[in-house]
């Protein structure tokens, strides 16, 4: 076990320090919840994505969408779109 928290007043805690840096976490991350078949709670942490960032993906899904309109083939992989939003 690498730390115990509480929870506080309106249900709210906090991630220890050695979690954050050990999972690469951030400040504005999403955490996703899930309760597994044990009962067993399940974290997913993801990036939220700025409005800047959504606006240049759909602009190139856009552009995608204008090309396979005149007919032109095109491959999309949205993992590689997303990776060249964050810089990756």
């Amino acid at each position: 076990m690498i730390a115990i928290t509480n929870i506080f007043g309106k249900n709210q805690t906090t991630i220890p320090k050695e979690v954050r840096k050990r999972l690469g976490l951030e400040k504005n991350m999403i955490i996703e919840w899930d309760v597994n078949e044990n009962n067993e709670a399940i974290l997913k942490f993801r990036r939220k994505y700025t409005e800047e960032e959504c606006d240049s993906f759909f602009d190139k899904l856009d552009k995608i969408s204008e090309k396979m309109d005149q007919g032109d083939k095109v491959k999309v992989d949205v993992e590689t779109i997303l990776k060249e939003e964050e810089g990756i």
